[in-house]
């Protein structure tokens, strides 16, 4: 027993980590504790271990050695001393774990896939195994058990019995943030900034950098040769399309920027509502809206403003992005009513009367105008949940 002891105990500290002196503690600890509920030790009775034989010793609360209890004790003591050591070796590892993967919190971890529990997916991730929810893997993730596999680190949990300590994401805004640094040189060393990025995990990410040299093209930078840069980080999320655009500190030009493609002709603020009106021609308005209206919704998470996109004059009514009928939208628009906004800040009777319609076709009309409005600007602080 003493020498297995010893033994053991030095195997634990030099190969797992875990302090020669914590285990003897916990032991000595734990089998005050099973003495006195099994062989009526006294209270002022310690039971102390010599870390260099693994004696057992009975010191009193006057540092005397006394005999130990008339009890089959040694038997005992090896039974007792297994069971704690198998227990806090176990929590001695995971707090390592904790502590090891806490310091590398929000970058990004390779590993393999070990299982899937619930549609789940078990990673391994060198000595730890962390959990990869299904709500943040990307629509087109398809993985098989033994695929190598990278994730963000979204977070590192205190261990507790049960729950997975460490959280994966693919779908967090801050994985092709990571991806970004870890792929651009010019990034990480400060050449280039990140001012602000937006993403609809699986779709389209928007990302608007900057520079203060004036000879480092922050765009082109981040791009690479035949966009090379970009098309290692789009093979990664699955087809995921990465926009780069210009930051600029001139709210006007960002804005506009970060709308790109379309091209705009002009931009107007209301900084009290927090507000941003940008005018586009007749061929850009479904460009700068963008499929499912993600571009526009992009450009607001990118830039803080709620934009409201409108036709140019002589382009057409803006209101006929509402769906509704030209000769609708000529009307609306001799009524007072050019843009969207302003449909959606109409009163039912105001519409009923000048349009000569229904009370059920202006609720309708003004219900359109706001969702548009609410579908074209909503979730600018989106944060993924976490498991």
């Amino acid at each position: 027993m003493k020498k297995e002891l010893v033994a053991l105990l030095d195997y634990w500290e030099k190969n797992k980590g875990v302090s020669k002196e914590f285990l003897i503690a916990s032991l000595e600890q734990g089998l005050s504790a099973v003495y006195r509920k099994k062989a009526m030790l006294n209270d002022n009775i310690e039971v102390k271990i010599d870390p260099e034989t693994g004696d057992i010793r009975f010191i009193d609360d006057k540092g005397n050695i006394v005999e130990p209890p008339s009890f089959p004790w040694e038997r005992i003591a090896a039974q007792t001393a297994k069971q704690i050591l198998i227990q806090k070796i176990r929590e001695a590892e995971k707090a390592a774990i904790y502590s090891e993967f806490k310091k590398i919190e929000n970058t990004i971890v390779s590993g393999r896939v070990e299982r899937f529990e619930s549609g789940n997916i078990v990673v391994t991730v060198g000595r730890a195994e962390a959990l990869l929810p299904q709500k943040h893997l990307l629509p087109h993730d398809r993985f098989h058990i033994g695929d190598p596999i990278k994730g963000l680190l979204l977070e590192v949990r205190k261990p507790n019995k049960g729950v997975y300590p460490i959280i994966l994401s693919r779908t967090a805004t801050d994985f092709v943030k990571r991806m970004l640094i870890d792929e651009i040189p010019e990034i990480r060393d400060g050449l280039v900034e990140i001012k602000a990025i937006a993403r609809f995990p699986g779709d389209l990410t928007k990302v608007a950098v900057y520079s203060n040299n004036p000879r480092i093209d922050p765009v082109g930078t981040c791009i690479g040769d035949k966009a090379g840069r970009i098309r290692n980080i789009t093979k990664e999320l699955g087809g995921e399309k990465i926009e780069v655009v210009r930051w600029d500190p001139d709210p006007e030009k960002f804005t506009a920027n970060a709308l790109l493609p379309a091209v705009c002709e002009r931009v107007v603020f209301d900084r009290e509502k927090n507000e941003a009106t940008v005018w586009v021609n007749k061929d850009q308005l479904f460009v700068a809206i963008g499929k499912k209206g993600q571009n526009v919704r992009l450009a607001c998470k990118l830039t803080g403003w709620n934009i409201i996109v409108n036709r140019v004059e002589g382009e057409g009514p803006a209101t006929l992005l509402l769906g509704i009928t030209e000769e609708m939208a000529q009307k609306l628009s001799k009524a007072g009513y050019q843009t969207i906004k302003s449909v959606s800040e109409a009163k039912i009777q105001q519409l009923t009367e000048k349009l000569q319609i229904s009370e059920d076709e202006a609720r309708d009309l003004i219900d359109s105008a706001k969702r548009y409005i609410q579908d074209t600007c909503s979730g600018k602080n989106d944060k993924p949940e976490i498991e």
